[in-house]
Protein backbone atom coordinates (compact mmCIF):
# COMPACT_ATOMS: atom_id res chain seq x y z
CA UNK A 1 0.00 0.00 0.00
CA UNK A 2 2.84 2.35 0.86
CA UNK A 3 4.47 1.69 -2.56
CA UNK A 4 1.25 2.78 -4.29
CA UNK A 5 1.18 5.99 -2.25
CA UNK A 6 4.83 6.71 -3.07
CA UNK A 7 4.26 5.97 -6.78
CA UNK A 8 1.23 8.26 -6.78
CA UNK A 9 3.20 11.08 -5.14
CA UNK A 10 6.11 10.72 -7.58
CA UNK A 11 3.70 10.69 -10.53
CA UNK A 12 1.84 13.71 -9.15
CA UNK A 13 5.13 15.62 -8.70
CA UNK A 14 6.20 14.74 -12.26
CA UNK A 15 2.89 15.93 -13.69
CA UNK A 16 3.12 19.13 -11.62
CA UNK A 17 6.68 19.73 -12.89
CA UNK A 18 5.51 19.26 -16.49
CA UNK A 19 2.68 21.72 -15.95
CA UNK A 20 5.07 24.30 -14.50
CA UNK A 21 7.48 23.81 -17.39
CA UNK A 22 4.70 24.18 -19.94
CA UNK A 23 3.41 27.32 -18.25
CA UNK A 24 6.81 28.96 -17.93
CA UNK A 25 7.73 28.74 -21.63
CA UNK A 26 5.43 30.48 -24.06
CA UNK A 27 4.88 28.74 -27.37
CA UNK A 28 7.21 30.60 -29.79
CA UNK A 29 4.74 30.48 -32.68
CA UNK A 30 1.91 31.72 -30.51
CA UNK A 31 4.14 34.57 -29.27
CA UNK A 32 5.14 35.50 -32.84
CA UNK A 33 1.52 35.47 -34.01
CA UNK A 34 0.63 37.68 -31.04
CA UNK A 35 3.43 40.12 -31.98
CA UNK A 36 2.08 40.37 -35.54
CA UNK A 37 -1.44 40.94 -34.21
CA UNK A 38 -0.19 43.61 -31.80
CA UNK A 39 1.59 45.40 -34.66
CA UNK A 40 -1.63 45.37 -36.70
CA UNK A 41 -3.63 46.72 -33.74
CA UNK A 42 -1.02 49.41 -33.06
CA UNK A 43 -1.00 50.53 -36.72
CA UNK A 44 -4.80 50.77 -36.75
CA UNK A 45 -4.60 52.77 -33.50
CA UNK A 46 -2.01 55.06 -35.14
CA UNK A 47 0.50 54.16 -32.40
CA UNK A 48 3.79 54.66 -34.24
CA UNK A 49 5.91 54.07 -31.14
CA UNK A 50 4.30 50.67 -30.52
CA UNK A 51 4.75 49.58 -34.15
CA UNK A 52 8.38 50.74 -34.10
CA UNK A 53 9.01 48.80 -30.88
CA UNK A 54 8.64 45.60 -32.95
CA UNK A 55 11.29 46.64 -35.50
CA UNK A 56 14.87 45.64 -34.72
CA UNK A 57 17.41 48.47 -34.75
CA UNK A 58 18.96 46.95 -37.89
CA UNK A 59 15.61 46.58 -39.68
CA UNK A 60 15.85 46.68 -43.46
CA UNK A 61 13.78 46.13 -46.56
CA UNK A 62 16.26 44.28 -48.79
CA UNK A 63 14.58 45.04 -52.12
CA UNK A 64 14.51 48.80 -51.55
CA UNK A 65 18.14 49.18 -50.60
CA UNK A 66 17.54 52.25 -48.49
CA UNK A 67 14.65 51.45 -46.16
CA UNK A 68 15.81 51.11 -42.57
CA UNK A 69 14.01 51.56 -39.26
CA UNK A 70 14.03 55.37 -39.49
CA UNK A 71 12.75 55.35 -43.06
CA UNK A 72 10.01 52.90 -42.01
CA UNK A 73 8.99 55.33 -39.24
CA UNK A 74 8.89 58.24 -41.72
CA UNK A 75 6.86 56.16 -44.18
CA UNK A 76 4.36 55.24 -41.48
CA UNK A 77 4.08 58.90 -40.43
CA UNK A 78 3.38 59.91 -44.04
CA UNK A 79 0.71 57.20 -44.41
CA UNK A 80 -0.98 58.29 -41.20
CA UNK A 81 -0.82 61.98 -42.18
CA UNK A 82 -2.47 61.41 -45.54
CA UNK A 83 -5.04 58.92 -44.21
CA UNK A 84 -6.99 60.06 -41.15
CA UNK A 85 -8.85 56.75 -41.27
CA UNK A 86 -6.83 53.56 -41.61
CA UNK A 87 -8.25 50.16 -42.54
CA UNK A 88 -6.11 47.04 -42.32
CA UNK A 89 -6.43 43.29 -42.26
CA UNK A 90 -3.43 41.01 -41.79
CA UNK A 91 -3.65 37.31 -42.61
CA UNK A 92 -0.78 35.07 -41.56
CA UNK A 93 -0.22 32.50 -44.30
CA UNK A 94 2.78 30.66 -42.91
CA UNK A 95 5.14 30.72 -39.94
CA UNK A 96 8.42 28.81 -39.73
CA UNK A 97 10.44 28.99 -36.53
CA UNK A 98 14.03 27.80 -36.25
CA UNK A 99 15.42 28.37 -32.77
CA UNK A 100 15.46 32.11 -32.09
CA UNK A 101 14.63 33.15 -35.65
CA UNK A 102 11.52 32.88 -37.77
CA UNK A 103 9.91 33.77 -41.05
CA UNK A 104 6.29 34.76 -41.43
CA UNK A 105 4.45 35.14 -44.72
CA UNK A 106 1.57 37.59 -44.54
CA UNK A 107 -1.10 39.04 -46.76
CA UNK A 108 -1.94 42.61 -45.80
CA UNK A 109 -4.97 44.45 -47.13
CA UNK A 110 -4.72 48.13 -46.28
CA UNK A 111 -6.71 51.18 -47.14
CA UNK A 112 -7.22 54.70 -46.01
CA UNK A 113 -8.78 58.03 -46.65
CA UNK A 114 -10.71 60.90 -45.18
CA UNK A 115 -14.07 59.22 -44.60
CA UNK A 116 -15.70 55.96 -43.67
CA UNK A 117 -15.16 54.41 -47.10
CA UNK A 118 -11.48 53.99 -48.08
CA UNK A 119 -10.36 56.22 -50.92
CA UNK A 120 -7.28 54.06 -51.46
CA UNK A 121 -6.79 50.34 -50.89
CA UNK A 122 -4.17 47.79 -51.82
CA UNK A 123 -3.19 44.27 -50.89
CA UNK A 124 0.38 43.16 -50.31
CA UNK A 125 2.26 39.90 -50.06
CA UNK A 126 4.80 40.19 -47.20
CA UNK A 127 7.80 38.04 -46.31
CA UNK A 128 9.04 38.96 -42.84
CA UNK A 129 12.05 37.71 -40.91
CA UNK A 130 12.10 37.82 -37.13
CA UNK A 131 14.44 37.10 -34.26
CA UNK A 132 13.88 36.67 -30.57
CA UNK A 133 15.64 39.38 -28.55
CA UNK A 134 15.20 39.64 -24.81
CA UNK A 135 12.11 37.43 -24.95
CA UNK A 136 10.41 39.59 -27.62
CA UNK A 137 10.02 38.86 -31.33
CA UNK A 138 11.44 41.67 -33.49
CA UNK A 139 11.20 41.94 -37.26
CA UNK A 140 14.61 42.64 -38.78
CA UNK A 141 13.70 42.23 -42.44
CA UNK A 142 10.54 42.70 -44.44
CA UNK A 143 9.89 42.67 -48.13
CA UNK A 144 6.59 43.02 -49.94
CA UNK A 145 5.02 43.16 -53.33
CA UNK A 146 1.66 44.51 -54.38
CA UNK A 147 -1.01 41.97 -55.23
CA UNK A 148 -3.59 42.58 -57.92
Amino acid sequence: MEKIGLAFRVTALAVFALILTACSRPDPEKALRAAISEMETAFKARDTAKVMSYLADDFARPSSGDMNKQEARRTMAAVLLTNPNIYMNVTIRDVVITGDSATAKLVVVAGGGQGIIPERAQSYDFMTRWRLEGGKWLVYSADWTELL
